[in-house]
């Protein structure tokens, strides 16, 4: 179990309660464009929540010149690392967020989990790194919650203290893209985890919200300890317990049940905390990986989530309903990080408790992968069936037209004909049906001729008679488009 740190001062108060509403920047009208009215705007206000009273603007942030560490990357992007550029632009300003926390959980050397008290702004955050011993701690967790993009101020605290690669925050606030090539990333000491989740604050069950988690493994510079910083972009509340995740005890008559949980929803920065209480110290020691696989196994319940509800509302409906793009590539990236164990990078261990994580794991995104592919392919054969019938309708459509003007064309056309039955004039009539005979036998040879030609010098055989005319006649098709073509000229001719 996590002991609290008894020395440290009470913890604060606890912070309001918030939903999915928590959103980056991204909902802010960028500079020249109008302020949204009318219903866009009301719905941007609900999902924008509380983010005008908990994201401020620091007005004194690098009055005095930039800060040490960045500094340190503003020089490597005038040294040409231009990867960097957007977490340097970033860290010219600062967006403080009222409800950052920062919790921090040490493994001692005993093997025993220690939490220590919450830290909820950066003086605190600063004040800690610079003055909290490493000794007797094994491993050493920071877990940041903070809404949508790390402040400037939490960045520049974690980089100079912990003298953190700078690439990760340019992942946390931007994402991996052009940032190293695939076999840097995959030896990174960091990586990141994106999380869908099912968005309660719409309207449409099946709108889902994304966030990306990101974690960084260091090892200590003298022993076989480690530090790692885990970044939650987000607030987001979910009714999701880590006991659905976790295997119950088993029954016994003389053991005491686990107590009862508080029935609220809670972040997923405190579901993890919940979650590593489940968890070996001294396997958390030997490996990183062990240490936050219950973030994947998160993940991959809220993917599961998703799917359950894409397809329930399909089936609701009886076709396909108004779901985000296809999630299989977003599932296997995840998949593909579970079965490098996080990062190449990290340490390795082959424990059977590691060994037997990693197998569940697999087995676990193996089969979420599966339901994914299930999904979309029942979605495309829903989509197809959508299309016949919707084919269907306009087929019998336009057969209904065709019953009421086919017999008006036949018969405005009999009695425009120029001949003796119906205004005396030559020629008869009954020369018309002779010539239409006579050119409807001739095309029905020349498609005849067509298909024997195809034959022969295609197949290199002889066609029987039965053959050769059942194509004329429209039984069967087979010549190339061009003579099909061909054949549709000639009968409407």
């Amino acid at each position: 179990m996590v002991s609290p740190d008894d020395d440290s001062e009470p913890p604060s108060p606890q912070l309001p309660q918030h939903t999915a509403t928590d959103r980056s920047s991204a909902d802010t009208p960028r500079a020249g464009q109008p302020e949204p009215k009318g219903r866009k705007a009301s719905s941007r206000n609900k999902r924008q929540g509380t983010h005008k009273s908990a994201l401020q603007w620091t007005t004194g942030w690098e009055t005095k010149g930039r800060a040490p560490y960045h500094d340190y990357i503003h020089k490597l992007v005038e040294a040409g690392w231009d990867n960097l550029k957007d977490v340097d632009e970033h860290m010219n300003q600062n967006s403080e967020d009222k409800d950052l926390v920062v919790s921090i959980v040490d493994i001692l050397d005993t093997m025993e989990m220690k939490r220590r008290v919450d830290l909820r702004d950066v003086p605190a955050l600063d004040h800690f790194l610079a003055n909290e011993s490493r000794e007797g701690v094994k491993v050493r967790l920071y877990m940041a919650e903070q809404r949508g993009k790390l402040s400037s101020a939490v960045m520049e605290s974690l980089g100079v203290n912990l003298r953190l690669d700078p690439r990760f925050f340019q992942w946390n606030i931007m994402g991996s893209k052009n940032l190293m090539s695939p076999a840097d990333r995959h030896r990174a000491p960091f990586t990141s985890i994106g999380f869908t989740v099912l968005d309660p604050s719409t309207a449409k069950v099946t709108d889902t919200f994304f966030f990306r988690t990101t974690i960084y493994v260091q090892p200590d510079e003298v022993g076989d300890g480690w530090t790692g910083i885990i970044l939650f972009n987000s607030h987001l509340k979910t009714d999701i317990f880590i006991n659905a995740v976790v295997t119950p005890p088993p029954f016994n008559p003389l053991a005491s049940v686990p107590p009862p949980v508080e029935r609220r929803p809670h972040t997923f920065r405190e579901l993890y905390l919940s979650g590593i209480s489940f968890l070996k110290p001294e396997e958390m020691v030997k490996s990183p990986f062990y240490t936050i696989h219950m973030l994947f196994r998160l993940s991959r319940r809220c993917w599961s989530d998703v799917i359950t509800a894409i397809r329930e509302q399909d089936s609701r409906i009886n076709g396909i309903s108004e779901a985000s793009v296809n999630h299989v590539e977003d599932i296997r990236r995840t998949f593909d990080i579970v079965k490098r164990g996080g990062s190449l990078g990290w340490i390795k261990s082959s424990t059977h408790e590691m060994l037997e994580v990693g197998e569940k794991l697999e087995e676990d995104f193996t089969h979420l992968l599966k339901q994914a592919d299930f999904l979309w392919d029942s979605r495309e054969k829903r989509a197809q069936v959508a299309r016949r019938k919707a084919e269907a309708r306009w087929n019998a459509l336009t057969n209904a037209f065709t019953f009421v003007f086919v017999p008006i064309t036949v018969i405005s056309g009999i009695y425009g004909m120029n001949v003796y039955e119906i205004n005396g004039s030559t020629p008869d009539i009954w020369q018309f049906f002779v010539a239409t005979a006579i050119m409807d036998t001739i095309i029905v040879l020349a498609l005849a001729f067509a298909n024997f030609a195809h034959i022969t010098t295609r197949q290199k055989r002889r066609p029987g008679v039965k053959e050769v005319f059942s194509f004329a006649v429209g039984r069967s098709v087979s010549i190339p488009l061009p003579n099909l073509c061909l054949r549709v000229v000639l009968t409407r001719s």
